[in-house]
């Protein structure tokens, strides 16, 4: 069964900085709130998808027993660490549940990366909870929406309480942020994506991303918010928490209910 909502949560490692320097930013507030909330409904699993962990082949699923972390931001200062145990079996049922329903759907063993480690470091802070880990695939819109609403229907029926977490961001211009240069289409193109998402817009967002991807270079071409998508099974109007922009980088954090069922925007055929 599913907790209440999911969740999109940033994954730069600029927030550990923040934590680490005790600047106690609107953005670690809006996720040590977000915390206490997912604590208060008793999560016994953690299903994460990372929008860093991009394959050219089919969505894959981590069946580790237990999770190395997977250094993938150096030079910081601060590493990332949440190496954390696995759970085999639902990550085998998500990879056979794919399968059946014709969406390429694979398993793996890697670890967990920076989609995972930063959003679970402050939402789930101790590290027992088993993880699922997910990757995205360089799929069409369709398919991507096709597995979220696999995952959905799984984990609705699952024995244990699963909260499903997406570890992304909007706007993603690594050069601009490296060289700390401001983007003003990157910050236009948050914008207008967290407004689709308040509204449950989400048939706005490609068009966006398409038109300001040039200067925007929205993460992952948003797949994951096309996962996140089909597994609401509606267009569910997020709530946005928090929204901290850096040159570059949009960095939101957004809470969507999970009180429709799966079955209300039936999810397309891969490759419709």
């Amino acid at each position: 069964m599913l907790v209440s909502h999911a969740l999109l949560v940033p994954h730069l490692p600029t927030l550990m900085l923040d934590e680490h320097r005790g600047h106690r930013t609107e953005m670690l507030e809006a996720l040590a709130a977000a915390s206490g909330r997912l604590e208060a409904e008793h999560p016994e699993v953690l299903v994460v998808l990372s929008a860093r962990w991009d394959t050219r082949g089919p969505f894959l699923v981590d069946t580790g027993r237990f999770h190395r972390t997977i250094t993938d931001y150096p030079g910081f200062g601060v590493e990332v660490r949440y190496d954390c145990p696995g759970h085999p079996a639902l990550a085998r049922a998500l990879a056979e549940a794919g399968r059946a329903a014709g969406v390429r759907a694979a398993t793996a063993e890697r670890g967990v990366d920076s989609g995972v480690t930063v959003p679970l470091h402050f939402l789930v802070p101790l590290r027992r909870m088993p993880v699922v880990p997910l990757s995205l695939a360089r799929r069409a819109g369709p398919e991507c929406r096709a597995w979220g609403a696999v995952l959905r229907r799984a984990l609705a029926g699952w024995r244990e309480r699963v909260a499903f977490v997406v570890g992304g961001v909007l706007s993603l211009n690594l050069h601009a942020w490296n060289l700390k240069r401001e983007v003003p289409e990157a910050r236009a193109f948050d914008e207008s994506a967290l407004e689709a998402l308040k509204r449950g817009a989400w048939d706005e967002l490609p068009e966006q991303a398409r038109r300001l991807a040039a200067r925007a270079q929205p993460e992952a071409g948003l797949r994951h918010l096309e996962v996140l998508r089909g597994f609401l099974g509606a267009d569910v109007p997020g709530e946005v928490r928090c929204y901290e922009g850096a040159p570059g980088v949009g960095a939101a954090l957004v809470e969507f209910a999970l009180h429709e069922a799966v079955e209300s925007r039936p999810a397309e055929a891969p490759g419709a």
